[in-house]
């Protein structure tokens, strides 16, 4: 294995006796009076053995070892192994992601692990209306089997930010057409559409089963479709993401069976923290909104992209996935993250254990808010 001076980094600015490695806020400057450390970073293009950098720089290979030590040390070094189990298609494909792996990549961790975990996933897309954008990104970044649900056709007040449909499929289904364009942004990958309407939990069961986790970008009928997939993920133990807009205001949340986190459960804890929203909820439930989208395009995009961002992060586990709920004012671009500020609740229909039936009416929900009110003993 050869280890190679990373491409991102380059070009290495020198200084008279110094270096400057990264060309940013971040860059690092090393001591290097005689130049050595300069070649060093020249020869270290993946071609030449640590024996020939030696005889080049005409120093011991304890010497040359212990500069690579140092170098990777500091972030700068990655192995020039490329896996067996990449095309040369998919290698070209996929090199600006490798490029911005290699942040993250030393020689214990290749640039290329990160890419092959993309490959093994799978995930589901609920609603290719919103999440039409969000599949495209997911196909080019190489997550090897996307899964897509929706039960709407095309229609023209698409067209401004659901940019994988075009004039001429106005009219016809949009998993149809998602299946052909996210097909054709990548012939290496394993996509499924659904033509399907969702009138409850159970027909999404065999959807997201296997996936590694859930998008969600349905808004209709208002709450219920959000604990439609609240109660899938749940039954299967996905974690999903869900969001969308208020006018200026793009919110996403994260939740996760496995650390308790229900969206059944937010809805009673609000309830339990503010009584008047049980008015707020019954007005709103069930509701089938028209005309009254504020799906703005680059605030569209904004969605959807943090939407990717976050499920290579989780999938990859390159970094950290971010808070569990954040909000954009697209106005002032002040970002809000924070975890979620509501606990599991006991009484619970959905992660109480009746999921696998049926979900429970509004009227049981705010029953169960209204008892934990209540002061007990």
């Amino acid at each position: 294995m050869n280890a190679v001076f990373k491409r991102t980094l380059r070009p290495v600015v020198q200084m008279g006796n110094e270096l400057q490695i990264g060309m940013n806020e971040n860059h690092t400057t090393l001591d290097d009076p005689d130049g050595l450390v300069f070649q060093l970073t020249e020869l270290l293009d993946g071609t030449h053995s640590n024996e020939e950098v030696a005889v080049k720089l005409g120093i011991t290979m304890e010497e040359v070892e212990g500069a690579i030590a140092a170098l990777d040390g500091l972030g700068f070094i990655e192995s020039s192994e490329v896996p067996g189990t990449f095309k040369d298609s998919e290698l070209e494909r996929y090199e600006a992601n490798l490029n911005y792996y290699s942040s993250y990549s030393n020689l214990e961790t290749s640039k290329y692990s990160f890419q092959e975990k993309l490959k093994g996933a799978k995930v589901a897309v609920i609603g290719l209306g919103g999440g039409c954008l969000t599949t495209a990104y997911l196909a080019g970044l190489g997550v090897g089997e996307i899964r897509g649900l929706d039960f709407d056709t095309v229609g023209r007040s698409n067209l401004n930010r659901q940019f994988i449909f075009n004039e001429h499929d106005i009219g016809r289904l949009k998993s149809e057409v998602a299946q052909e364009k996210v097909e054709a942004i990548n012939p290496d990958i394993s996509v499924t559409m659904y033509n399907r309407e969702i009138t409850s939990h159970h027909d999404l069961l065999d959807i997201i089963d296997g996936c590694d986790i859930v998008l969600s970008m349905i808004d209709s009928p208002t709450i219920v479709c959000s604990r439609w997939v609240n109660a899938a993920c749940y039954i299967k133990g996905i974690p999903y993401i869900q969001g969308g807009f208020m006018n200026k205001i793009v919110v996403w949340e994260r939740f996760d069976p496995a650390n308790g986190s229900c969206y059944d459960c937010r809805l009673i804890d609000s309830i339990v923290k503010d009584p008047s929203e049980e008015y707020r909820l019954r007005t709103v439930y069930n509701l089938i909104f028209s005309r009254r989208n504020t799906g703005f395009a680059p605030h569209v995009s904004m969605l959807t992209g943090f939407f990717a961002s976050e499920v290579v992060k989780y999938i990859t586990d390159y970094a950290n996935v971010s808070k569990a709920y954040s909000q954009l004012n697209t106005e002032t671009m002040e970002l809000v993250q924070q975890d979620h500020q509501f606990e599991r609740v006991p009484t619970c229909p959905t992660c109480g254990g009746k999921a696998f039936e049926e979900i429970s009416s509004l009227d049981e929900l705010i029953e169960s808010a209204k008892e934990m009110r209540v002061p007990h003993g």
